[in-house]
């Protein structure tokens, strides 16, 4: 990276800081974080962010480049620079800042320029493919019926009021500040315009969902869209795991354990349905 060619920046120090499932993170002299992608990706929705602080929504906007640009390359890497935020990432003891957050998020007037929420999921077709994977090979049934459970509840689906979603809302994505309320919320590249439940199933993984739905004011969700974000989560988790040969562990926690979980956890959220 080069923050003076590109940002015009001088800094004396840069120090590694957790990244994503996709990206790298480094903190410049405590001012500046740096938030670079893995070698083929590219950071998307970044223009996203300004008009989202522009909504009152706490989210950080990208600083732009020499060139007026919301990223840069470097060896092949895309790379952005965004004003450093102090904050710890949540845990599920914030879960009432958090709640109340997404509520805030969901009550923004949707009217940035987002794709409406995609319920063909072309990266869980992809597991049909994958059934021999000896991650999961063992447990191919189990996909295959989760699968075709999605194909199932993707057909009962009906319309319902759409909201701007961010559709990762996980403590990693969540900065608290040292007062225990909300920094910012991050990384909103899987932004959509869609159904509250494409966001509020995160209580599930919580377990602390009747609290959690209490705190964010729900009363009439949709249980086919819900049981589809579950079903959803779940194999999406796997799948990315699956396909990129990485985080083991994760296939398990993220992928089988939700998947597991489904009727259960819908039988919490069920007093908040319509």
């Amino acid at each position: 990276m080069d923050l003076q060619r590109d940002y015009g920046l001088s800094v004396s120090s840069l120090e590694p800081h957790p990244g994503g499932f996709a990206t790298d993170g480094w903190v410049a002299d405590g001012t500046w974080f740096v938030k670079v992608w893995k070698e083929g990706e590219q950071p998307i929705g970044l223009e996203l962010l300004a008009e989202l602080h522009a909504l009152g929504l706490p989210v950080v906007e990208p600083v732009r480049t020499t060139h007026g640009e919301g990223s840069a390359m470097d060896g092949g890497r895309a790379y952005a620079v965004f004003p450093y935020v102090q904050g710890r990432t949540a845990t599920w003891d914030d879960w009432k800042v958090a709640a109340r957050a997404l509520r805030q998020v969901h009550d923004a007037p949707p009217q940035v320029m987002l794709p409406h929420a995609d319920t063909s999921e072309p990266h869980i077709r992809a597991l049909e493919n994958q059934l021999q994977h000896p991650w999961i090979v063992d447990r191919a049934d189990v996909v295959s019926a989760a699968l075709a459970r999605l194909d199932d509840v993707r057909s009962r689906l009906t319309p319902v009021r759409d909201v701007l979603c961010h559709t990762d809302f996980h403590g990693l994505n969540v900065l608290i500040a040292a007062d225990g309320e909300v920094a910012a919320i991050l990384d909103w590249e899987n932004a959509v315009i869609g159904p509250r439940e494409y966001d509020v199933w995160v209580a599930a993984d919580g377990r602390r969902i009747p609290e959690f739905l209490d705190e964010y004011g729900a009363d009439d969700l949709d249980p086919d869209h819900l049981e589809f974000a579950l079903l959803a989560r779940g194999l999406r988790d796997l799948s990315a795991r699956v396909s990129r040969n990485v985080d083991r562990p994760g296939v398990d926690t993220w992928g089988f354990e939700r998947i597991a979980r489904v009727d259960s956890d819908l039988e919490e959220f069920r007093p908040y349905c319509a």
